[in-house]
């Protein structure tokens, strides 16, 4: 077996046989895959990259034959054009948001994924690629992207079918008085099997790293057969789980929160309207036994939220913007100064993409005003920019990916934000029809601004497949390296689940609380055992955690523990040297 496979070595606890046979299937099996192109593009370019994978099922899709396989779509004229050596086609003469099309045939069950470049030649608006279902009688949207004129944006997508059709796709965009320019378009297909293989390789490469102990004696000498054990003590990913004030009321459902999750969010109960319900009468005492329970319990806690236009007092939302600025600022002030450096995380401004109260109030710079002084008030939390249907819903073009991007740089170009790191927290409030492919191709786009990204309030509706849906959105997640970290929402409500819940109302887990067990048990290196070689080392891949590293020499019978941490790293082995 070759690096990263070298299941003989060690002796494996309860997930041993799990361990194994993910290394044998991302050792072996992806090389039948075809291997996911996770390239994406949110800069305006002079000139459109070719399309990935040669355009798959799209023919024409460089337009080197002209306009031939598309067709005019609406009432619009249809031209092929080239500058600068290379070649596109333009829809003009526009009376309606169509421009062009092309047909082919969907499945069931194969994952699309999508993407194309697409000009405006004046102004700048959203442009979006839809699909025709015939036989379904729907359209999906496969993506969209904010194009401009002068420079050729990327749209990343993708989409699924619930029966076979004929299908067809069509750009379309509402600024009709300008010429629309497409190319490089692409619509790749992947089976099941190929897109869950190129998955667990990534599994491989993103979420493991080689940890190799290194055994001498005091005179530097090699030891061989040493005794090694390697116990997790937590994953670096985060995988938490919200929980409501009544957690403090079940000492039941405390033991089976602690006994999982490293990672909390509070459910309203950090949330202005409930910390200030009338003007100047605050009461912290809930969150305060909140936040002292899960410290104790060795827990990270994220602040969830500091402001939210959509859920505002009644007092708040009636104030002249003098007075909201200084209560709002207030409150900042009040919330973050008491907690802060005790959080890992604060959702800033939630969902001010769909519920912008502050800048329609206070000016288009609100938002990067509060991020600057947030960032001021607690120096070691991530500041997150929180938003629902970026991720979930394709069709919602208030928070589609590029107007994301767009609200995080309106953010960091403000004086004092430049070095800012800002947090992206998506939702994922999912239907029971999640886009798989269209959420490996959001985490694509995002990921390229180079900042964190949390799913922070993961749930599913209430379908008969949820516990299979939230599998797939968590091991998309989990693949993903832009991802890193996740937010069950929520474990228990003791009023009943409205939605989704990871326990009954006997404490008892609900099918996607099986899900949420499975995959933690199956990302966790537990129990590993080994003996050094010829040379006092032992090797073996492991998740990016927290480790202790226990040696011991049955020859002389002294051994030794150690604290280790194997992180995300650009070198590929973490070695420990350890003296007996």
């Amino acid at each position: 077996m070759g690096q990263g496979r070298k299941c003989y070595m060690a002796t494996l606890g309860n997930n041993g046989f799990l361990l194994c046979f993910s290394l044998f299937l991302a050792g072996y099996l992806v090389h039948g895959a075809t291997p996911y192109d996770y390239s994406a593009t949110i800069e305006c370019l002079n000139q459109p990259l070719g399309p990935q994978y040669e355009g798959g099922l799209i023919a024409n899709p460089s337009f080197d034959k002209g306009v031939e396989a598309w067709k005019v779509d609406g009432h619009v004229k249809i031209e092929a054009r080239e500058s600068g050596g290379n070649k596109f086609i333009v829809a003009y003469n526009r009376t309606t948001p169509f421009s062009i099309s092309q047909s082919f045939n969907l499945k069931e069950g194969v994952f699309y994924t999508f993407s194309a470049w697409v000009q405006l030649s004046e102004g700048s608006d959203i442009v979006v690629a839809m699909i025709y279902n015939s036989v379904e009688n729907t359209v999906h949207v496969a993506g969209s992207v904010i194009a401009k004129s002068g420079c050729w944006s990327m749209i990343k997508g993708g989409l699924t079918v619930d029966q076979n059709a004929p299908s067809v796709l069509h750009f379309q965009c509402n600024n009709t008085k300008s010429e629309l320019r497409v190319d490089s378009v692409s619509l790749k297909e992947f089976s099941k099997h190929e897109w869950q293989e190129n998955r667990l390789n990534n599994i491989e490469k993103v979420r493991k790293r080689t940890l190799r102990v290194n055994v001498a004696n005091k005179n530097g000498k090699k030891i061989q057969g040493a005794k090694i054990k390697i116990q997790q003590k937590k994953l670096q990913f985060v995988i938490g789980c919200a929980t409501p004030s009544s957690i403090l009321m079940s000492k039941s459902y405390q033991e089976w929160f602690v006994s999982r999750f490293t990672t909390t969010v509070f459910d309203n109960e950090m949330k202005w309207y409930y910390t200030e319900r009338l003007q100047g009468h605050e009461n912290y005492t809930t969150p305060d036994a909140m936040l002292k329970f899960f410290i104790d319990h060795g827990i990270d806690v994220r602040g969830h939220n500091i402001l939210w236009g959509a859920a505002t007092q009644r007092w708040v939302r009636d104030l002249p913007p003098r007075q909201l600025l200084s209560e709002s600022v207030r409150r900042m002030g009040s919330v973050m100064s008491r907690y802060a450096g005790k959080l890992v995380a604060w959702d800033v401004v939630n969902e001010n993409l769909h519920h912008p109260l502050f800048e329609e109030k206070l000016g288009k710079n609100a938002s990067a005003i509060f991020y600057k002084i947030a960032s001021s008030l607690d120096t070691k939390a991530t500041m997150f920019l929180n938003e629902f249907n970026t991720l979930e819903h394709p069709a919602d073009m208030v928070s589609i990916p590029s107007k994301y991007v767009e609200k995080l740089r309106e953010i960091k170009v403000f004086p004092g934000n430049e070095e800012l790191v800002i947090g992206i927290g998506l939702q994922g409030h999912f239907d029971p029809h999640p886009n798989i492919p269209y959420i490996r191709a959001v985490f694509d786009v995002l990921g390229e601004t180079k900042m964190p990204i949390w799913l922070t309030e993961l749930n599913v509706e209430p379908c008969p497949k949820q516990a299979y849906f939230l599998e797939e959105i968590m091991r998309e997640a989990f693949a993903h390296p832009g991802v890193k970290g996740m937010m069950i929402w929520i474990g228990w409500s003791p009023n009943g689940c409205h939605e989704m819940c990871l326990v009954d109302s006997k404490l008892q887990n609900s099918p996607s609380g099986d899900v949420v067990d499975k995959l933690l048990a199956e990302w966790k290196t537990t129990n590993l055992n080994g003996v050094t070689d010829k040379a006092g080392a032992f090797e073996v891949k492991v998740f990016h955690g927290d480790y202790y590293v226990t040696v011991y020499n049955p020859k002389t019978g002294a051994n030794v523990t150690r604290e280790v941490q194997v992180y995300d790293n650009k070198s590929e082995t973490v070695d420990v040297s350890i003296t007996l």
